[in-house]
């Protein structure tokens, strides 16, 4: 195999939705999808109402919130550094991660992300091309 198409199955754990303690702006929580809704809002007082959401539920109300102004310029910025927080250099999921190497990681899905992974064979795959770069720096 020279790559992994989905984030399923046994490679689970490479979705954001996979549970994973995050400590940010002085709020925990329990996704890398939960934190990165949190990150979305204008205000930052609003960001503590996703630190008692799973996965789903911060998708769902991240679609609520009041967008902060620059966030289409600062969203890629933000999921690195959560994923940095989610595979911290020798961790367990770090490990994990560290031993795709050498496959392409695609974050293949039905519901038609093409920004963030790829549907139908069309998309930016920027999630799995932020967990490569993350992979394949010296650490």
């Amino acid at each position: 195999m020279n790559k992994i198409s989905t984030f399923d199955g046994e490679y689970r754990w490479l979705s954001n939705f996979w549970p994973a303690i995050l400590s940010i702006w002085g709020l925990e929580f329990s996704s890398v999808e939960a934190a990165y809704q949190a990150a979305k809002c204008a205000k930052t007082e609003d960001r503590l109402q996703f630190t008692t959401m799973n996965a789903a539920q911060a998708k769902k109300a991240g679609r609520r919130i009041q967008l902060r102004a620059d966030w289409n310029s600062v969203k890629l910025a933000v999921m690195e550094e959560l994923l940095r927080l989610k595979f911290v250099p020798h961790s367990e999921l770090w490990a994990r991660l560290m031993h795709t190497k050498p496959m392409e990681l695609i974050e293949g899905n039905y519901w038609r992300d093409t920004f963030w992974g790829v549907c139908n064979g069309v998309g930016s795959n920027h999630l799995g091309r932020l967990l490569m770069k993350i992979r394949d720096e010296e650490n």
